[in-house]
């Protein structure tokens, strides 16, 4: 069975062939190949004929991932470990397919950032982590990428206590046709989990947000919240937010907000009021809208390279 995306044609693009899946650079940690056993037709694909690499975490040192191309990784947390891995993802192949497992043992702390600038024909993306008992994850995916394809976050809080939180932050720009859907799946007690997707999408974009929360039988005590928000900057962009709930068991909590708008009009007189023109003003508004999906992230240097790609971004369509 492929994962459930609706309003995304997956299928169609599992057609292609993905290109040749090449080595990582690392800094923190270093990666051994070993066996993996795909868990559904999505896997199957991106692993075919193409090595999965391992990286052990099992000190408190930060992770940096950076590929030019496809790739496959599986990421395993050490018990009670606190770190931070980032991925950085720069592909300009015809094809890109990127597969990774996380998982976090029972106890860690995980700060998980994925900078996404990849600019391909066609992108197939998924990424999966697992959470143990009392383990935290804090997940960032900033989306700069100029593709079309489909992007797959799933959470699973496998054990009593764990909690998650996924952040989506995305540009569309050109005419790319990307859908992302994030789920998380409550399957162990008193687990907690929130989806934030924040999507901004200019000139002929279309961007799809799938949220999905499911709370599944004997979660009892779980919380499973999602908000997932569209701004469409011009009139031929198009937008979707789609949230689905999928609640198995009694005594939890649930919830779900979605929106699919243009620029407020009122915040814009505001900004040109006081002496700004349209574009600066815009920009102060789109990044305001979006700044929300990055908030986990506590490196300024970071955060602020973010932004400094949202504002180039914006002056090259809105030029």
């Amino acid at each position: 069975m492929l994962p459930q995306m609706p309003k995304i044609p997956l299928a169609r693009y599992l057609k292609q062939t993905v290109s040749q899946v090449s080595p990582v650079t690392l800094d923190g940690a270093t990666a051994t190949e070993r066996p993996y056993t795909p868990t559904d037709e999505l896997e199957t694909w991106l692993v075919r004929d193409q090595a999965v690499m391992t990286i052990d975490v099992t000190t408190d040192e930060t992770v940096t991932i950076t590929s030019d191309h496809s790739a496959n990784l599986v990421i395993n947390v050490a018990p009670h470990v606190t770190t931070t891995i980032i991925e950085r993802w720069r592909s300009t192949d015809d094809v890109t397919g990127v597969f990774v497992h996380v998982n976090i043992g029972t106890g860690a702390h995980v700060t998980y950032i994925n900078d996404d600038a990849i600019a391909a024909q066609t992108l197939v993306l998924k990424r999966e982590a697992v959470v143990e008992a009392d383990a935290q994850l804090v997940w960032t995916i900033a989306g700069f990428n100029v593709a079309t394809g489909a992007a797959l976050l799933l959470t699973r809080l496998a054990g009593d206590g764990a909690t998650a939180t996924v952040n989506v932050g995305v540009l569309a720009t050109a005419k790319m046709h990307l859908g992302y859907t994030t789920r998380i799946e409550n399957q162990a007690r008193h687990t907690t989990g929130h989806i934030n997707q924040r999507g901004v999408i200019i000139d002929q974009a279309h961007l799809v947000f799938n949220g999905i929360g499911h709370i599944q039988k004997g979660a009892r005590g779980s919380d499973n919240q999602q908000e997932n928000r569209v701004l469409m900057l011009s009139d031929d962009a198009r937008g979707d937010a789609n949230p689905l709930l999928l609640i198995d068991e009694n005594d939890v909590t649930a919830g779900h907000a979605a929106s699919v708008a243009r620029v407020d009009q009122g915040q814009m007189y505001y900004l040109m009021s006081r002496g700004l023109d349209e574009v600066t003003a815009s920009r102060l508004v789109i990044r305001g809208f979006l700044e929300s999906g990055f908030e986990a992230i506590k490196d300024p240097e970071l955060k602020q390279a973010l932004f400094d790609r949202i504002d180039r971004g914006l002056a090259h369509e809105m030029a």
